[in-house]
């Protein structure tokens, strides 16, 4: 798990830093609807990023040996601080979004001020689109005699053209993203300009064709609502976001005319970066067999000896076929003959594992590498060193 995370990181930061810079200097030449759907680069990124690779093969009669025996069992991982630390951060971040949604959830009661299915909360404090399967436009308790009557038609306009565009899918998304990856900063800056992008998109769907007239009470109703807002890390996007107020407020009084040039421009760059992702997943190189040089593993966990076994002064082998991913990670792992027939079977799987390799690199791209054959001999007194234990070809 953890090795999959990490090596997300590289394209994901990139991906999502070229989405902010364009997020805050652009979207005046770039239009808030083409930089709004500028962000499916991201599950894009993911997607070619995580897509099968090329596959090198050894020949079947490369097998390694080595020798176990009673010596005690080496289980540590040089991982499992790292997991158990990615896990710490991403179950505090799952706790806190279903206490913040029950807490909210807890206080929704049915709004009788308003015609369309509108429900009031006393624990929020400005207007959300709340929920990822049916959402629900929420209103706080006080929202009837804060706005008047055009304001609260705008607001709900508002709310209801996140529905229309789906949003609350997309942030149900975004905060996944932000669960997986919490460790990294620009995640959070990219959750950041994600939502300005969103409101932006939204006020412009809000506001076309209305007066000027329109556009000043809107303006007015977003004040009043960052106003009563209060600051706390939120979860679900919010109408007084204060910290969106200004982008927004400029792009409602200055709507700028969009630059075809610049449009192209981001379409080449974000297409050279999809297409390197993809590239670098594919080697465009035929790699034979016999020019893959022999694996050998950078860690090896000793696997225990079954006392059973020892009890009975039994000895054996075991012959297991795997895979090498990108990361050095085994994989498949099956086993191909063993004497005594399971006895030592479990024991071997459990420790190849844990093994790591070094990748095989091939035109400078990490490769697969498949229909590998090791073989562990498991023999009563300690095990032999490792200048000891040889590889047969």
């Amino acid at each position: 798990m953890i090795e999959w995370i990490v090596a997300q990181q590289l394209p994901l930061t990139a991906s999502l830093l070229l989405l902010i810079c364009l997020e805050t200097f652009l979207t005046g030449k770039l239009g808030v609807k083409f930089t709004y759907r500028l962000w499916l680069l991201v599950p894009g990124i993911l997607f070619l990023n995580n897509v099968p690779t090329g596959l090198i093969s050894l020949p079947a009669n490369s097998i390694s040996y080595y020798v176990v025996g009673i010596g005690p069992a080496l289980a540590t991982n040089d991982n499992d601080w790292m997991l158990v630390g990615w896990a710490c951060g991403a179950t505090a971040l799952i706790l806190y979004t279903v206490s913040y949604h029950l807490r909210i959830a807890r206080t929704i009661k049915s709004d009788s001020n308003h015609h369309a299915p509108v429900f009031a909360s006393d624990a929020i404090s400005s207007p959300m689109l709340f929920g990822a399967v049916k959402p629900r436009i929420l209103v706080p308790s006080m929202f009837s005699s804060q706005f008047n009557e055009q304001e609260q038609a705008l607001i709900l306009k508002h709310e209801r053209t996140h529905r229309s565009h789906y949003d609350h899918i997309w942030n149900c998304m975004a905060l996944c993203l932000l669960t997986v990856f919490w460790f990294n900063p620009v995640v959070w800056l990219a959750a950041r300009s994600f939502r300005t992008s969103q409101e932006i998109a939204c006020d412009a769907a809000v506001l076309d064709s209305s007066s000027p007239e329109e556009k000043f009470i809107y303006a007015k109703a977003l004040v009043l609502c960052a106003e009563h807002s209060v600051s706390h890390i939120n979860l679900y996007p919010t109408l007084g976001d204060k910290s969106t107020m200004l982008k927004r407020l400029n792009a409602i009084k200055h709507p700028r005319v969009v630059n075809k040039a610049t449009i192209l421009a981001s379409v080449v760059v974000v297409g050279a970066l999809c297409t390197n992702t993809a590239l670098a997943k594919f080697s465009t190189q035929t790699v034979k067999p016999e020019e893959a040089a022999k694996a050998s593993p950078v860690k090896r966990v000793h696997p225990a000896y079954p006392e059973k076994a020892a009890n009975n002064e039994m000895e054996g082998e075991v012959v297991l076929k795997f895979d090498i991913t990108e990361n050095g990670a085994t994989d498949n792992i099956s086993v191909v003959k063993s004497s005594p027939q399971g006895v030592f079977d479990k024991s071997a799987v459990e420790a190849l594992k844990q093994w790591k390799y070094k990748p095989r690199i091939q035109g400078g791209v990490a490769q697969r590498q498949t229909g590998l054959l090791v073989q562990l001999d498991f023999r009563l007194g300690p095990p032999e060193s490792s200048g000891k234990e040889n590889t047969a070809k």
